[in-house]
């Protein structure tokens, strides 16, 4: 695990590194009924069959299925099943997956938002999320998390006290730190500003930092250079396919959500790229072909 850091590192010396696409949509579509991690447990062959795809698509990292794993969101969503054992099944699904395949790939440990944002939340306190945050990072690094991936980052303090626990319970393994961007420029979906955000992460050395989701592709792609005048770290862009219509419809084609991220590669801001709501493996296809042509930022 201790040279996990090093060798993502390496590799970005040289290649733009491609992630997966959104679990969410890949698994559940437009449904709301289901939470995704379920499935693992329920229908296992799902899980792994969207693992082959993303890494036949040429995905180096995948994402374990636990965005919405941890106790206090489990609970919320009606979810009986506990966080231990749909990690512990999440991540043997795409471990087989890697080794099926025979591709070096590394296993990203997601950790959601959680159900409030602390720092506004009157019927929660910091030790109940920092509980729920405990029992989903200790699953994550017990069965074999390579990296952590906290993610959907609205309120930076749910990100520092996930990121304090990881530190604490695996504290040789790479950090990721994905925000949510508002429409406004410049600013996080919580109005915090992405100078901010850099400042908040920074004392956990990060392996990456960026965004994910917010507004579609270009949303991300306009503030990706802004962020990189804040920061030397190698950025993380995981763009949703925009924002989906009253029938659940993404309005990015394929080939617009590629060419737009390719006006990112051209001026070298990308490190490591994917996916969110509204992707799937042919959107990493057509990325991974794309990002083989342009170098990573430095």
């Amino acid at each position: 695990m201790s040279n996990i850091k090093e060798r993502i590192l390496e590799l970005l010396e040289r290649h733009i590194i491609i992630s997966d696409a959104a679990i969410g949509t890949t698994l559940v579509g437009t449904r709301r009924d289901i939470a995704p991690d379920t499935l693992s447990l329920s229908e296992p062959q799902r899980v792994a069959a969207m693992y082959d795809a993303a890494l036949k698509a040429g995905a180096r990292i995948i994402t374990s299925n636990t965005f919405l794993s941890d106790p206090l969101m489990l609970a919320s969503c009606g979810v009986k099943e506990s966080t231990e054992e749909i990690v512990e099944t999440s991540l043997r699904i795409a471990r087989e997956a890697i080794e099926r395949n025979e591709k070096e790939a590394f296993i990203a440990g997601s950790i959601g938002p959680s159900t409030r944002n602390i720092s506004l939340a009157i019927d929660l306190t910091e030790d109940e999320l920092r509980a729920s945050y405990r029992t989903l990072i200790e699953a994550l690094a017990k069965h074999g998390a390579d990296l952590f991936l906290i993610e959907s980052i609205t309120d930076t303090r749910n990100a520092e006290i996930a990121a304090e626990l990881c530190r604490e319970i695996a504290p040789e393994r790479p950090i990721i730190f994905s925000a949510t961007l508002s429409k406004i420029g410049g600013l996080l979906a919580s109005g915090r500003s992405i100078e901010r955000y850099v400042e908040d992460v920074a004392k956990f050395e990060p392996l990456a930092i960026g965004f994910n989701c917010s507004h579609g592709v270009k949303n991300i792609v306009d503030n990706i250079e802004l962020l990189t005048r804040y920061t030397t770290l190698p950025t993380y862009v995981a763009p949703s396919a925009g924002i989906p219509d009253a029938k659940g419809r993404y309005p990015e084609s394929v080939k617009k959500h590629t060419e737009t991220l390719r006006t990112a590669a051209e001026r070298g801001l990308l490190s490591i790229v994917g996916g969110c709501c509204g992707t799937t493996a042919e959107y990493t296809r057509s990325i991974a072909q794309m990002a083989r042509h342009y170098k990573p930022r430095k």
